[in-house]
């Protein structure tokens, strides 16, 4: 029996040309701004880089601190009476232009900045992941029709992108309800339910069991939400199926062909890995590309300026040039994806022609 995992890299690959392919500005840009959405942009926390100690500006302040040579702050009262008083209450700062009780204001402001930054950055995250739902189908819609249109592929998905996120969170939902009820277990079972049985010989004697049901659990979970996105997806956008009956006719499927599921999940591991590869050396290319300008461009404007004004231009330059790069990690993973969903889809129209997403796609390559 042929695997069709398989058999249909190669026309993956001639699918993912004849759709990005020749090159159109526009087509590209959309389908970067889609897969940044679900996940395939290519950047995330971790490429967030914090610069620090670029230098003393102020001019005056020594490296003593407070109180040491150089510095203009003093205590207000006697050190014997602070310690008497309610949380240091009596620490102050004095000083030319300074207000009494400067310091907790600032305190308060910064502790309220800090809060509201987090906030927003938490409001990100969620309308960035509740968005991703919606975009699984504008990219797939795209994918079937060979041409994106964003605004009308959202519009006609909103019913499917909430019940893909409905799923997908009851799915978080149920699988961390059973690994609390496992933890319950061990604990109870393994452990007499006491918490002073918790120590590190018991640690050491668990771990063997832990790691092997939190493989498991990724395992599992990572089989059910990636068939999901790439297999169920497809049939929720062609065939008007719900998630729940995309699933019931997939499993039918797989019990069926249980060899060529298995087939495609250890081929598209290997393909993601390879793919993977390939991304991140192109966005280190990108990242040098850019990186280089910028930072000589930044450089150059703290230089001639040396002030503030200097600092915050080079600090724009390196927004732009961050926002640059953002652009291009998307732009390249535009074809790595592509290429990975239409060969998940042809993979599932080989397997069942009735479960078929892309029947003009396939015909088009292989008539070729």
């Amino acid at each position: 029996m042929a695997l069709h995992a398989v058999d249909d890299i190669d026309d993956a690959i001639d699918a993912t040309k004849s759709f990005l392919f020749p090159f159109e500005k526009w087509t590209w840009l959309r389908m970067a701004f889609v897969v940044f959405f679900i996940g395939g942009g290519g950047v995330g926390l971790n490429n967030v880089q914090s610069f620090s100690n670029l230098g003393d500006f102020g001019g005056n302040g020594g490296p003593s601190g407070p109180g040491g040579p150089g510095s203009d702050f003093q205590l207000a009262a006697p050190l014997e009476s602070v310690a008497s008083l309610p949380g240091n209450l009596a620490l102050q700062v004095s000083g030319p232009g300074v207000p009494s009780g400067a310091p907790d204001e600032l305190l308060a402001g910064a502790g309220l900045l800090v809060l509201a930054v987090v906030g927003l950055l938490i409001l990100l995250a969620l309308a960035y992941g509740i968005l991703s739902n919606f975009m699984e189908f504008v990219l797939t819609q795209a994918l079937i029709d060979r041409e994106i249109h964003v605004r009308q592929y959202f519009n006609e998905h909103v019913g499917n992108g909430i019940r893909l996120f409905l799923f997908r969170l009851a799915l978080g939902v149920i699988w961390l309800g059973i690994a609390l009820v496992i933890g319950a277990a061990v604990f109870f079972l393994a452990l007499g339910g006491e918490a002073a049985n918790v120590g590190a010989s018991s640690i050491l004697a668990l771990s063997g069991l832990v790691i092997a049901v939190f493989a498991v659990f990724a395992i599992s979970y990572g089989i059910v939400f990636g068939f999901t996105t790439v297999f169920v997806v497809p049939l929720m956008t062609a065939d008007n199926d719900g998630v729940l009956s995309g699933w019931a006719r997939l499993w039918g499927s797989i019990k069926s062909q249980p060899k060529q599921y298995l087939a495609y999940l250890f081929f598209s591991i290997v393909l993601q890995i390879g793919v993977g590869i390939v991304g991140a050396i192109l966005r280190i290319i990108a990242f040098i590309v850019v990186a280089i300008p910028v930072g000589l461009g930044a450089f150059a404007l703290y230089l001639a300026l040396q002030n503030t004004i200097g600092i915050a231009l080079a600090g724009v330059l390196g927004l732009l040039g961050g926002l640059v790069f953002l652009v291009l990690s998307a732009l390249i993973q535009v074809p790595l994806t592509t290429f990975l969903r239409y060969y998940a889809m042809l993979v599932l129209g080989d397997i069942d022609a009735d479960m078929d997403p892309i029947p003009e796609v396939r015909s088009d390559i292989r008539t070729k």
